[in-house]
């Protein structure tokens, strides 16, 4: 034998839940969003640039593609010195990360096409 739910009980069940759902939503939801201010970077003659890290000095690494095609790596500087990172005998590097003390991080292929990472000190 089934228990029968008073048509009064479960309609009011179903707006219990509808409330209690809303409230979530809002408890949910930050009061204010966040504005954010977005910096564009573009390395000078670049057709593409990609930033990839940061550190609390504000020095910023990244990756970019010359008008050739090839893929350099960068470390930006105050804002206005780019600095193109190369490894010896490499066919592309990408700069991926930059500590506190200014190593960055990253990865090269070789001339037979092999992917190495590496770490640059200053």
């Amino acid at each position: 034998m089934k228990a029968k739910i008073p048509l009064g009980h479960s309609t009011l069940l179903l707006r219990i839940a509808v409330l209690l759902g809303a409230v979530l939503i809002l408890l949910c939801t930050p009061a204010a969003a966040r504005a954010f201010t977005f910096t564009t970077i573009d390395v000078p003659g670049a057709t593409s640039t990609e930033a990839s890290g940061i550190n609390p000095e504000g020095q910023i690494v990244g990756d970019y593609t010359d008008a050739a095609g090839t893929l350099h790596g960068f470390v930006l500087l105050r804002g206005t010195t780019f600095i193109t990172i190369d490894v010896p005998g490499a066919t592309s590097t990408e700069a991926s990360g930059i500590n506190p003390e200014g190593q960055i991080v990253g990865n090269y292929t070789d001339a037979a096409g092999t992917l190495h990472g590496f770490v640059a000190m200053p």
